[in-house]
């Protein structure tokens, strides 16, 4: 019969499976070894053929018809860390994405945090980083914040998470090159709202978490790109969708309906003109919205202009005419008032 032939072979057969797949882990152990060893050989053979020292003299070749232009040295040259992670919540990590100016430098830079718009829903932290890249080709170290959604967290955990995450910057400025007593804080929509936030409640506690605690999480300037300002008042206007409904991005960030009398604390408490006092100190503002904005009324941006300048604080505010909820925004002519304003205040 053959299945006790086969049971009383098996032990033999197992060894001998067991010996083949050793061989083969070992065999390709000797073949990266021996690929890792070519590559240190070429590198240091590479070493006595190159001198870098010699220079080399204008060409002199001008064929007729070429164009000759002159070359321009006008920005760093950036590198991309992507997924560098800033706080745990369990299994669940946090990340930012960072965009620095330079290579081997020792020269600081300062630090913008971007908080990129999603409705305090999960975001796509990626989606900004080519309109960002010229900040960091013009001398600032760029970190876009992802921070814990709506579906996974209430607020105020969404602005923890922006403060939390300054804080680790300003741990890791060395590493960074960051000049960690220049920090603006910039965003779009429901991260141009964080980012108000951060800029006007400066000092307090509930809205720090335990992370990095001897590095503070104030800002020198803030760039609010249409975000809301008081939730309660943002059907005032026309709006192509409906903030007081239970199921609204604002109801659903601070857990229930944004007018129902039980949310009325945490609403207040998330709205960042709450906190704008005379006396106070608050960063210089840039605020920039579209004038036919239709998921953020343009009216959430001249209540925070009114209030800022209610209290003598610093802003400056664009109105885009023709612009909508991002479309026409982030042109390059807007880039560059951007870069004016934190030139302004950061350099």
């Amino acid at each position: 019969m053959i299945w006790p032939t086969l049971y009383t072979a098996l032990p033999t057969m197992v060894k001998r499976i067991t010996a083949m797949v050793n061989e083969r882990i070992l065999l390709k152990c000797f073949v990266l070894l021996a690929l890792f060893f070519s590559i240190q050989s070429q590198g240091q053979n590479g070493n006595t053929f190159r001198n870098l020292d010699v220079k080399i003299p204008p060409a002199t070749d001008r064929p007729e018809g070429i164009i000759e232009v002159e070359a321009i040295f006008d920005g760093y040259s950036v590198s991309y860390l992507n997924d560098v992670v800033y706080a745990n919540y369990g299994e669940r990590t946090l990340a930012v994405n960072i965009l620095l100016p330079g290579i081997e430098t020792s020269e600081t830079f300062p630090l913008i945090m971007f908080v990129q718009g999603s409705a305090w829903l999960p975001q796509n932290v990626y989606r900004s980083l080519p309109v960002l890249v010229d900040l960091a080709r013009s001398g600032y170290v760029v970190a876009s914040v992802e921070y814990r959604h709506s579906r996974e967290a209430l607020a105020p955990a969404q602005v923890q998470d922006v403060k939390s995450a300054i804080r680790f910057m300003r741990a890791n400025a060395n590493q960074y090159n960051i000049n960690s007593a220049k920090v603006a804080v910039m965003g779009s929509s429901s991260g141009g709202h964080l980012a108000a936030l951060v800029g006007t409640s400066d000092g307090e506690d509930t809205f720090l978490t335990r992370d990095n605690p001897d590095e503070p999480s104030n800002v020198q300037a803030v760039v609010d790109f249409f975000g809301p300002t008081d939730f309660r008042r943002m059907d005032d206007y026309p709006s192509q969708i409906k903030h007081d409904d239970v199921r609204s991005p604002e109801s659903l960030v601070v857990g229930g309906a944004i007018q129902e009398a039980e949310q009325e604390a945490a609403v207040i408490a998330y709205n960042p003109i709450t906190y704008i006092q005379a006396e106070k100190d608050i960063p210089p503002f840039l605020i920039v919205h579209g004038d036919i904005d239709g998921l953020v009324p343009f009216n959430q941006s001249v209540l925070l202009y009114e209030a800022l300048k209610e209290a003598n604080k610093e802003v400056m505010f664009y109105r885009v005419n023709g612009a909508g909820h991002g479309p026409g925004i982030f042109s390059m002519d807007m880039m560059k008032k951007v870069k004016i304003f934190l030139d302004e205040h950061l350099k």
